[in-house]
This record gives C-alpha cells, sequence and structure tokens, in this order.
C-alpha cells in the first residue's frame, strides 16, 4: 500500500481531550503530521521551541495562566512559526486581541476538514512567501551595505528611506538621523550647464518612469558646507509599472579630480 505524502507538521494545542484526538485525526487524514499535542500555553511555547513544527494550530483559550493568545505571542517572537487559531470564541474584543499576534487564518469549532485544510493551505503557502521577501531582503540589505559606492534611497517624493555605510560616511549623516527627510533638505547635487550650476531633483518624473538618469562630474552639497565632486546616477525603483522612489548612487571622484589638476600642472 502506497504511504500518503506528508505535507507539514503541525502542532495542536487543545485542552479538550476528545477534540484534540478529532483534530489529530483530521490533520492526519488531511496527509499532516503532528509531532506533538499539548494542552497549556507553556507546553505549547515549549513544544513549539523544540519541535519547530510548519505550523501551530492553537486554540485561544486554555486551561492555566497562559492562553492561546499569550502563548502565540511568544512563539511568533521566538520561533516565528505561523500561527492558525482554533477556537469557538470569535467575539470583537477576543479577535481584536488576537490580531496582535499576527495570525495567519481562524477556524471556528466545529469545523470541517476542507476548511481546516484550506485555512492550513494558505497560511503556509504565506508564511513561504513571507520567508522567501524577508530572505530577499536580507540579501539585498547584504548586497547594499557591502557596494563601496553611496546608496541612498528615497520614496516617491524623495524622503530618505536608506543610506549604506559608505553614504553615512560621505555626507556625515547616519540614516536614523535622516529617514523620513526629504533628500533635498538634507543633500543637493548640482551639474554644470551652459557654464551655470544647475540642481538636480531625486525624484523620478512621472513623465519618464523607466529612465535612468546619469550625472557625471557632478557635485553633492553637504550640511557642513563642504562641496563633494561625485559621478551620480539616479535610477527609478518601480513595483510592477508604478514608481515608488528611487535610488541615488554617488560615487567620490576627488581623487581623480585631484589626480587630473596635478598633471595639467
Amino acid at each position: 500500500m502506497q504511504q500518503s505524502v506528508r505535507k507539514g507538521q503541525i502542532l495542536v494545542v487543545e485542552d479538550e481531550n476528545i477534540v484534540a484526538l478529532d483534530i489529530r485525526q483530521s490533520l492526519n487524514r488531511l496527509g499532516y503530521e503532528v509531532p506533538a499535542v499539548v494542552a497549556t500555553g507553556e507546553e505549547a511555547v515549549a513544544a513549539a521551541r523544540f519541535w519547530q513544527p510548519d505550523l501551530v494550530l492553537m486554540d485561544i483559550r486554555l486551561r492555566g495562566p497562559m492562553d492561546g493568545i499569550e502563548a502565540a505571542t511568544h512563539i511568533r517572537h521566538d520561533q516565528r512559526l505561523p500561527v492558525v487559531y482554533l477556537t469557538a470564541f470569535a467575539d470583537t474584543k477576543t479577535l481584536d486581541r488576537a490580531k496582535t499576534t499576527e495570525p495567519f487564518g481562524y477556524v471556528l469549532k466545529p469545523f470541517e476538514d476542507r476548511e481546516l485544510n484550506s485555512t492550513i493551505e494558505m497560511a503556509l503557502y504565506r508564511h513561504k512567501m513571507e520567508t522567501r521577501l524577508q530572505e530577499n531582503e536580507r540579501w539585498l540589505d547584504t548586497t547594499l551595505r557591502s557596494i563601496g559606492d553611496a546608496v541612498i534611497a528615497t520614496d516617491s517624493v524623495g524622503r530618505i528611506s536608506f543610506m549604506n555605510p559608505v553614504a553615512e560616511r560621505l555626507t556625515g549623516y547616519p540614516t536614523a538621523k535622516v529617514s523620513g527627510t526629504l533628500f533635498d533638505n538634507v543633500l543637493q547635487v548640482y551639474t554644470q550647464s551652459s557654464g551655470k550650476s544647475q540642481p538636480v531633483s531625486v525624484v523620478q518624473p512621472q513623465s519618464d518612469i523607466n529612465r535612468v538618469r546619469t550625472c557625471d562630474d557632478a557635485t553633492l552639497r553637504i550640511p557642513s558646507g563642504k562641496s563633494i565632486p561625485v559621478d551620480c546616477t539616479i535610477a527609478p525603483l518601480l513595483d510592477e509599472g508604478r514608481l515608488v522612489g528611487s535610488v541615488v548612487i554617488f560615487r567620490d571622484i576627488s581623487r581623480r579630480k585631484n589626480a587630473d589638476r596635478k598633471s595639467v600642472v
């Protein structure tokens, strides 16, 4: 007889023995493993840490000092595991309190296998996508921080949202101090055009959101009053074709400018 494919491990937290047995049987029929069934919030936290399941199916009302919502708070904070609430209590006050734990779904008792399965499948898929997104964000953050050029990201109206360490050193400002501040209120970029100094806006024109702009041999003026010669690239940040910000990259060309002056002399 061919064994069914196990779709994941589900930790069950339920303090009614008969209900817990019914839940376990339902999950087994649906192809899930149940490594443990526990009855208290304290046991739930310990079991989640020990088993590292794919998902926790949590009753809200539990015996003892720690209810399901408090247990879910610990599990989400410590283990970052998805939690689905299985409960007979759907009053507004309880649901509002449960929302603070960022649950991945609710199943109301009595439940049907089809409803239980669809809720769990959606929760597992959402958790997988969120984990992948977080990994991509960490990879991008590490990449931007290791780049040798200064990188500054802004939103669509020019408010600073990110500066890598090179940009912080170049400007003399930590990200925390200027986050949410308009770029032009902190820094100014100028280019030479027809013998005149012209300001450059980091806000991408809505009429040309796909264009990457370059400003070679530009000047970056920082709050200390210092002017730094830079090569500058301003690229749009797009989300499904919608402009959400800009990425500004500066390369300090002071050494090159100094070398050019010395070669002329």
